[in-house]
């Protein structure tokens, strides 16, 4: 494989040289010994691999990145350290892989990406800056084992997000992002204690597993999503989506969540979902519902974790006197049950609904 990243960075210097012919030309397009022999425009697809230096990777990025180039790759470099990407303001497509002693890469000018960018299994860098990044369709940071910074301080719409196995990275930030069209996903993350995207309006589907030392979930402005999975995060207490309003609206979308240390569970707005799923195996002291109307399904019957008495109280109640009344919905909750909570469970069943209070 070596031989052949080699043998295509060799390729691309002499195509590269030969490019030029040995007179002087116009507009840069041929010169002798290609002084002014750099074709402006660039080429399509700029390919860097293989055992190449920063000085060489500057020149080819000076002489073959222009307005055409739709495609950049940096892949399997042994001695690439650093990287200026900092020309480019907007391009298709990025990727940045495998390259064993980049240290430095420098995208800050970079604003849009319309198909996607990738930077994963970069063992020695550390920051990712891209301040100026707006939108993009895809957004793919992976396995880059002591990446402690990432900069997305301008984003604010893409269609997809995955950020995963950044073994040092402790925050994770959004600020400015509103709209995730297709999927959100964080996870196997050992050092991630923050998530902030506190301005996401809307996102397809929400997933957040396995990021060990993470504590709490909030995204304060989340309005519709199709899906929220939320799994193995192994220090989650706390778990809020104050403005979500409706999650789906057929049997494929729902909500699921299971976390061993829940407590806390905020859904103050929350009207219509196909089904929602809550595991823990401690206590749920606090379980807000107080807008539901609408769904198929709501299983809190978590083993061996229950719910508080003053948790099944409330619930049932925000159920019993939800408008329109519900109807035809499954609903199965694990706890003490005081008597207030077995009358509202025997009125909502009178209504079509099957509930299951089991202690």
């Amino acid at each position: 494989m070596k031989k052949m990243c080699i043998r295509f960075f060799l390729i691309t210097i002499v195509l590269s040289y030969f490019s030029c012919s040995p007179e002087d030309g116009n507009n840069g397009m041929d010169g002798t010994d290609g002084t002014d022999g750099t074709d402006v425009d660039g080429i399509t697809t700029l390919i860097i691999s293989g055992d190449i230096t920063d000085e060489e990777v500057s020149q080819i990025i000076t002489e073959d990145l222009g307005t055409n180039t739709r495609e950049i790759i940096v892949a399997n470099t042994v001695n690439l350290t650093s990287l200026d990407l900092s020309q480019i303001s907007t391009v298709p497509k990025i990727e940045i892989s495998n390259n064993i002693k980049l240290e430095n890469l420098v995208l800050t000018n970079l604003e849009s990406i319309s198909e996607e960018i990738i930077i994963d299994n970069n063992d020695l860098l550390t920051t990712i800056n891209l301040e100026n990044l707006s939108t993009a369709k895809t957004l793919d940071i992976r396995d880059n084992k002591v990446l402690n910074s990432i900069n997305l301080s301008r984003l604010g719409e893409v269609e997809r997000v995955a950020v995963s196995r950044n073994e040092t990275l402790e925050n994770l930030s959004f600020p400015m992002l509103e709209n995730v069209t297709s999927t959100f996903f964080v996870g196997n993350h050992n050092a991630l204690v923050e998530i902030d995207a506190a301005n996401l309006e809307s996102v397809g589907s929400l997933s957040i597993q396995r990021n060990i030392r993470l504590a709490s979930i909030d995204f304060p402005s989340l309005i519709n999503t199709s899906n929220i999975r939320i799994a193995d995060n192994d220090m989650i207490q706390r778990i809020s989506f104050a403005n979500l309003e409706r999650v789906g609206v057929d049997t494929a979308n729902s909500i699921a969540i299971s976390e061993d240390l829940l407590e806390e569970l905020n859904f103050s707005k929350l009207t219509s979902f196909s089904s929602m799923n809550i595991d823990s195996t401690v206590l749920l002291t606090s379980v807000t519902l107080s807008s539901i109307q609408d769904f198929d399904r709501l299983f809190l019957d978590s083993r061996p974790g229950k719910l508080s008495t003053a948790v099944i109280d409330q619930v049932l109640s925000d159920l019993v006197n939800a408008t329109p009344a519900i109807t035809g919905s499954e609903i199965s909750l694990s706890g003490t049950a005081s008597a207030q909570a077995l009358t509202d469970a025997e009125t909502l069943r009178t209504s079509g609904n099957t509930v299951t209070i089991t202690d």
